[in-house]
């Protein structure tokens, strides 16, 4: 009888025993799978921030040789040097390259070598840590955040088991320029201004493309592809050429780089890219109409009433685009100043 009541104790005990460690474990483990998930979604972070950083910086590096070669392009200097540079750095798209130095900042060229040069460096740097970077919507942005560096930031999203969380990532790239911002006075006199549309001519392609974007009061972000504004349905491109350079010597040169730019305004369809403004993107049916405004320098050999102008104005018409020339300064960058007459030498 003894033996009867102990053993039934030791049961009871034993099933008080097991229940506390199935209470032990419901309380245990989920606690246990939130720190793994917890961890595993630290590490996924920084594996995507080391990569997309890597990424970013190794692109940035590239597109930094890319700039002084769109003003390379214009110049005398030996061009079988500048094209084999070209060649080396964008092998698949170099002639693309040298039709986008008009505005480089805008052109289709740069927004698929950006991406291209991400995925290539993201590929490569998830390589090396031997982890997978997934399929993502990255957007590339620039802007010039002072006179002489231009900002490139990427935002991605890293997927974990609980979310996905977008993230930024910046870096800078130097402009090596002479530009500053006195160009950009409040209210400068008619001769403040005239130096300025004459200086600007002397500047980088990016400086450049950025100060006539701003005269036609662009209100789209930088590198928004082709396009610089969006207003009441019709887009706006905005082309600097300085007419001057001796890349343009001839009319043939000069029509088919205008062409170029009439081709790829009238195929642009939209862009999944932010706007910024209350349109959030611009879908092909948002778009009524297009001008193209080609901003030529005062002292070009071709005046703007050349019929090189006026045929080219029709092709466009033809396509659905609103050709405009605009004069703005004179460019001295590849010929001399006039000199001034000093007071001394009036009679």
């Amino acid at each position: 009888m003894l033996q009867k009541i102990n053993f039934s104790i030791i049961k009871d005990k034993l099933k008080n025993e097991r229940g506390s460690l199935v209470l032990d474990a419901a309380l245990i483990i989920p606690l246990i799978i939130f720190i793994f998930y917890f961890m595993l979604s630290a590490i996924l972070t920084i594996q995507h921030e080391i990569v997309m950083r890597y990424a970013l910086d190794q692109t940035a590096k590239e597109l930094s040789l890319l700039i002084p070669l769109a003003e390379g392009v214009y110049t005398e200097l030996d061009h079988s040097i500048i094209d084999e540079t070209i060649n080396k750095i964008v092998p698949e798209s170099s002639n693309e390259f040298k039709q986008s130095v008009g505005d480089l900042a805008s052109s289709i060229f740069l927004q698929k070598f950006l991406q291209n040069q991400i995925d290539k460096w993201l590929n490569d740097g998830a390589d090396r840590l031997s982890i997978k970077i997934p399929p993502d919507r990255r957007q590339i942005i620039l802007d010039t955040v002072s006179d002489h560096s231009i900002q490139m930031k990427i935002k991605y999203h890293v997927k974990t088991p609980w979310n996905e969380t977008e993230k930024l990532a910046v870096t800078y790239i130097p402009v090596w320029t002479k530009y500053d911002s006195k160009y950009r006075q409040e209210d400068p006199s008619k001769e403040q201004a005239d130096e300025a549309e004459d200086n600007i001519w002397s500047e980088h392609n990016f400086v450049r493309g950025k100060y006539f974007r701003e005269q036609f009061k662009a209100n789209l972000p930088f590198n928004y592809p082709t396009i610089c504004r969006f207003q009441a349905g019709e887009v706006l491109a905005v082309r600097s050429l300085d007419l001057t350079a001796p890349s343009y010597s001839s009319g043939e040169q000069v029509s088919q780089q205008i062409e170029q730019e009439i081709t790829n305004l009238s195929k642009f369809k939209g862009s999944n890219r932010d706007t910024g403004l209350t349109v959030g993107k611009i879908n092909v049916g948002d778009i009524t109409a297009r001008k193209l405004i080609v901003v030529i320098p005062g002292n070009s050999t071709y005046s703007i009433d050349h019929q090189i102008f006026s045929d080219l104005t029709n092709e466009a018409s033809n396509r659905g685009v609103n050709l405009q020339i605009a004069v703005r300064g004179n460019s001295y960058r590849y010929l001399e100043r006039p000199e001034v007459p000093s007071s001394e030498d009036d009679p």
